[in-house]
């Protein structure tokens, strides 16, 4: 569950969000759109407690998985090695079969020994995703907070991984940052406007 109350927070001089207000029940899904630089980003970072707020309250009562904008992936790792890496040690999966099932889901079972810089962009959004799902999975993560995680993706591949991101986000709650409307109708999301 997310309740945001009359949040704010400026860079300066320069005001990004300004009493804004939020609630999202759990199970619930929600997309944020808007222009570039309107604050969608910086919302998302309040809401997974990586920003303060400069003003207002703030309550999120579930452990969260946030994906990032970008992939973030260590360049001096593999595919798989960048999804394991994240993964707790003190699983009843191996951390490395949990990466396996993850990267095969995206579609990149085959790429899962190249390194970063061998992979296109595309390919790195979908092994920072399998990174995501991997995480979510094993913590028990059930608020999702995702930052255009389709932006480098072919629309053909963007909507079979939101075809995934639909499934997997079953019963949890959903925040997807996009510049793409049409996300939200196939989620079934409210569409937020910032």
């Amino acid at each position: 569950m997310i309740k945001l109350e009359n949040i704010s927070k400026s860079y300066g001089d320069r005001a990004v969000l300004t009493d804004f207000s939020l609630s999202a029940d759990i199970g619930e899904r929600i997309c944020l759109v808007g222009a570039s630089g309107c604050g969608k980003t910086t919302l998302l970072h309040i809401i997974a407690g990586l920003e303060m707020a400069d003003g207002g309250n703030i309550r999120v009562s579930d452990a969260v998985a946030v994906m990032f904008q970008e992939p973030r992936l260590l360049p001096w790792k593999s595919a798989i090695e960048n999804i394991a890496a994240v993964l707790p040690k003190s699983t009843r999966v191996p951390a490395i079969e949990l990466a396996k099932r993850h990267l095969s889901a995206v579609g990149l079972a085959a790429e899962a020994e190249k390194m970063p810089d061998s992979l296109s962009g595309g390919m790195a959004q979908r092994v920072a995703l399998a990174r995501f799902f991997a995480f979510a999975d094993v913590t028990g993560a059930q608020l999702l907070l995702l930052d255009e995680p389709f932006s480098a993706l072919d629309k053909a591949t963007a909507d079979d991984m939101l075809s995934l991101l639909d499934k997997f986000s079953e019963g949890k709650t959903l925040v997807l940052v996009t510049h793409d409307e049409s996300h939200a109708e196939k989620l079934g999301a409210r569409v937020i406007k910032i």
